[in-house]
């Protein structure tokens, strides 16, 4: 497949009418805030954070045909423990909720059964959020394929400009 602006990816959406990346992490960022922000209200206030286990913030090629889209995850969000048992089911409704508002129509349940839920949604884009509960809570999003308006650096720079590998 050529690079042509009109190149379709993995959502089979073309990239001319995909929003930038830029966009993107700005939506998705806000719905994960949303979502951890009405679990807050409905079940009560836990301390989130950048999960240990997560990579961090991630990007990686994305978008077969098109070597200028990429795709990132954010930092997985997490805290310690969970929502009582009895809870979860309401939990995974309020972010799923919170995702359809946002887009994400693909949805659907990874697994579900005593001491362990997961659930996701997707939306025309390819990005995905997934949402868990086993011996901690954990809510992760990743993007799919989009082209940035301004491209970061592919390494991080020390401050006179040079690579700092």
């Amino acid at each position: 497949m050529s690079n042509d602006a009109g190149v379709s990816n993995d959502a089979g959406v073309s990239n001319d009418a995909r929003p930038s990346m830029e966009h993107v992490l700005g939506h998705y960022t806000a719905m994960r805030t949303e979502m951890i922000g009405a679990l807050t209200v409905a079940l009560g206030e836990k301390q989130w954070g950048g999960s240990p286990n997560s990579p961090g913030p991630g990007r990686s090629a994305a978008g077969e045909g098109d070597p200028e889209a990429e795709a990132v995850g954010l930092v997985t969000q997490s805290f310690q423990g969970t929502y009582p048992p009895g809870e979860w089911r309401r939990a995974a409704d309020i972010v799923t909720a919170v995702g359809l508002r946002h887009g994400f129509t693909e949805t659907g349940t990874i697994v579900d059964r005593p001491g362990d839920i997961e659930v996701y949604g997707d939306d025309v884009y390819g990005g995905r959020y997934v949402f868990g509960m086993a011996v901690n809570t954990i809510l992760g999003v990743s993007t799919g394929g989009h082209r940035w308006d301004q491209r970061p650096p592919d390494e991080p720079t020390t401050d006179d400009g040079g690579s700092s590998a």
